[in-house]
């Protein structure tokens, strides 16, 4: 069977027709690409620190730490609340004074339960009245002196005047190798004005101070 010429000089045609449409579009793309590859070449150059960050966030270097997080600060609810005492100043101020008043009462007891040691108690007594004396302040003031085998109970009369607070430190540094440990109390008098009370111990019985 014999083809035509017609025939065979068609198919060549289209053959050449198809290669130069495929060739064109595979051009075609290349181009684009390569359009597309110089923009994005473009753009780094011209912001360098831009394309740098979103590579280092895209791809971090081994190593390197990610940007810290926003802590979410605590709301007020959440923390503890404050206690507050319910007393007022005045009944804080009576409890205070309960305590003390108990705790002198404590001390008072405690130097009457002493015994008396007689060598002790006369020259020790004899060196806190020589220390009154010699305080032209307190030498009016004082009521009396009683020792017995540790500790030294001395009277003086607050009379307001602010004399005595003056003179107390200086009282009490004389006869602080003595009797280191001191605790007073201040006792009002029925008939008016006041009374200061000292317990004065030896270094080896100090008083112990409330907590």
């Amino acid at each position: 069977m014999k083809h035509s010429p017609n025939l065979f000089v068609l198919a060549v045609v289209a053959v050449v027709v198809l290669c130069a449409v495929v060739y064109r579009s595979v051009r075609a793309a290349a181009s684009a690409r390569d359009s597309a590859e110089t923009v994005s070449a473009a753009g780094s150059a011209a912001h360098p620190e831009a394309a740098l960050a979103a590579s280092e966030r895209d791809h971090p270097r081994p190593g390197a730490s990610r940007p810290p997080q926003a802590i979410e600060p605590v709301r007020p609810e959440a923390q503890d609340p404050v206690v507050k005492d319910p007393r007022t100043d005045l009944e804080v101020r009576a409890e205070d004074e309960r305590q003390w008043r108990d705790y002198m009462a404590g001390v008072t007891a405690a130097f009457r339960q002493q015994s008396v040691d007689a060598a002790w108690s006369s020259a020790t007594a004899s060196a806190v009245q020589s220390a009154l004396a010699t305080d032209s302040d307190l030498r009016p003031l004082a009521r009396g002196v009683e020792c017995r085998s540790r500790t030294c109970r001395v009277a003086i009369t607050d009379d307001g005047s602010g004399k005595l607070g003056k003179a107390l430190p200086l009282f009490a540094q004389q006869v602080g190798q003595a009797l280191p440990s001191m605790v007073a109390e201040r006792i009002e008098e029925p008939g008016g004005g006041a009374m200061m009370i000292l317990y004065l111990s030896r270094p080896d019985s100090a008083l112990a101070l409330p907590r």
